[in-house]
């Protein structure tokens, strides 16, 4: 039996073998040999990431590319860089509309007045803008694990079109209403 150690970098490797164009069976039988590898290290009381000689990721590209010839994916980087941008900006997102949240229901419960539709108005885009962060989060986190897999490909690029056509609508939306308020606020369209 791996102890616990040796299961998470099995795990790990694994994780990173099934980013690989591969059959199932192509894949059963590297988590066999991986595993057997590890328990070999086990009896002979030595350390399994040590045997490796490198992280484990980098062991299993150069295993794949000597045993089948086969290449990393193109793309994986770029694809794992937009899952991070993607995470990045759901977060700083999620975070700046959080506080507008909270000074919109501040302007509609605490100050019931002119302010009140105001605060109702920014409490709706806030609501939208939470719903749009938060899928900015779950599609960058997606594409962040899916980044190698060719048979997700169409997902993660569906995800991302989505993503796209919801930002500009929500770019839109945001704009015209600053349009309108400004505007109205400052008198432009008071016309008598």
């Amino acid at each position: 039996m791996l102890n616990k150690k040796d299961q998470k970098i099995i795990r790990q490797m694994m994780r990173h073998i099934r980013t690989f164009p591969l059959l199932d069976s192509e894949i059963r039988q590297f988590e066999r040999d991986l595993t057997g590898m590890a328990l070999e290290a086990e009896k002979r009381r030595e350390d399994f990431e040590e045997i490796l000689d490198m992280t484990p990721t980098e062991f299993c590209d150069e295993l794949l590319c000597s045993i089948g010839g086969r290449k990393t994916p193109g793309g994986r980087r770029l694809l794992k860089g937009a899952g991070i941008y993607y995470q990045l900006t759901g977060l700083i997102g999620t975070a700046l509309l959080s506080l507008v949240f909270l000074i919109s229901l501040f302007l509609t419960i605490v100050i019931p007045s002119e302010l009140g539709l105001e605060g109702v108005i920014l409490l709706f885009v806030a609501i939208i803008g939470l719903i749009f962060f938060g899928a900015f989060l779950l599609f960058g986190n997606i594409a962040e694990r899916n980044c190698g897999a060719t048979e997700k490909s169409a997902q993660l690029v569906n995800n991302g079109k989505i993503l796209l056509v919801t930002a500009v609508i929500f770019d839109i939306v945001v704009t015209l209403y600053m349009i309108f308020n400004a505007g109205a606020s400052v008198g432009h369209f008071n016309y008598k």
